[in-house]
C-alpha cells in the first residue's frame, strides 16, 4: 500500500497535468486521497510547494530515464560525453514543455503564482558537476554557479513562454537550439565546442527514438 505522502503526490501530479495548476485545489486532492486538507500541508506546507515536488520528482525521473537509455543505447560503445547527455536532456525537457500544452500550462501558471518555487537545486548541482569534470571558467564568485543556474532557468522559461505565444518567427528546431545552447554560453563554453555538443546531440535523438509521453513523461 502506498504511502500517503507518495499517494498525494501521484494524484496531484494527475491533476496539475490534467486541469492545470491554477484549477486544481488542496480540497480536491485531499478528497480524492481520503484524507484532510490538513494533512497535505502537514507534507508539502502548500499548493506551491506541492507543485514544486512534482516537478522536481519528473525532473528527477527524466534525467535518471534519459541517462540510462543513452548508456544502454550509445556511449556503451563510445566515450561518455557529460555535455553531449546534458544537451540531449535539455533538449528532451525543452520539447516535454513545447509539444505538450498540458505542461506548458502547468509550468505558467505555477510560475505566475509563486516563480521562486520554479527554481530547482538540481540544477545547481548540475553546473557544480560542469565545473568539476571541465573546470568552468568562472570568476569564482561564490555565488557564481547558483546565478548561471537561475540565469538558465529564467531564460528557458522565458523563451518557451514567448514560443508557445508565437512571439517568434524561428522554427522550433531553432527554438530547441537556442535554448540548449544557452545553457552552454552561459558556463562560458567555446562557441565551436557548443556547435559540436548541439550536433551530436541532435544525431544522438535521430538514432535512439524518445517519446513525449502524458503526465510529464519523456520515454
Amino acid at each position: 500500500m502506498k504511502n500517503q505522502k507518495e499517494n498525494i503526490l501521484q494524484v496531484a501530479t494527475k491533476l496539475f497535468y490534467e486541469q492545470g495548476y491554477k484549477n486544481t485545489y488542496l480540497d480536491q486532492i485531499a478528497a480524492i486521497c481520503g484524507i484532510t486538507k490538513p494533512l497535505i500541508t502537514y507534507y508539502f506546507k502548500s499548493k506551491s510547494n506541492l507543485a514544486r515536488e512534482v516537478s522536481e520528482r519528473f525532473l528527477y525521473e527524466h534525467k535518471n530515464r534519459i541517462a540510462l537509455k543513452l548508456y544502454l543505447e550509445y556511449f556503451k560503445e563510445n566515450p561518455t560525453d557529460l555535455q553531449v547527455s546534458t544537451a540531449v536532456e535539455i533538449r528532451l525537457y525543452d520539447m516535454l514543455h513545447l509539444y505538450d500544452p498540458n505542461v506548458m500550462r502547468f509550468v505558467k501558471e505555477h510560475a505566475d503564482e509563486k516563480y521562486e518555487d520554479t527554481f530547482s537545486a538540481n540544477k545547481v548541482r548540475l553546473y557544480q558537476i560542469h565545473d568539476r569534470r571541465y573546470g568552468l571558467n568562472l570568476t569564482r564568485c561564490p555565488d557564481e554557479i547558483s546565478m548561471i543556474a537561475r540565469a538558465a532557468i529564467a531564460t528557458s522559461l522565458s523563451v518557451k513562454l514567448a514560443y508557445a505565444n508565437g512571439e517568434f518567427n524561428c522554427s522550433l528546431e531553432e527554438c530547441l537550439d537556442y535554448l540548449t545552447s544557452a545553457h552552454f554560453v552561459l558556463m562560458h563554453i567555446d562557441e565551436k565546442r557548443i556547435n559540436e555538443i548541439i550536433e551530436e546531440s541532435k544525431y544522438i535523438l535521430e538514432m535512439i527514438p524518445f517519446e513525449i509521453k502524458p503526465y510529464f513523461q519523456v520515454i
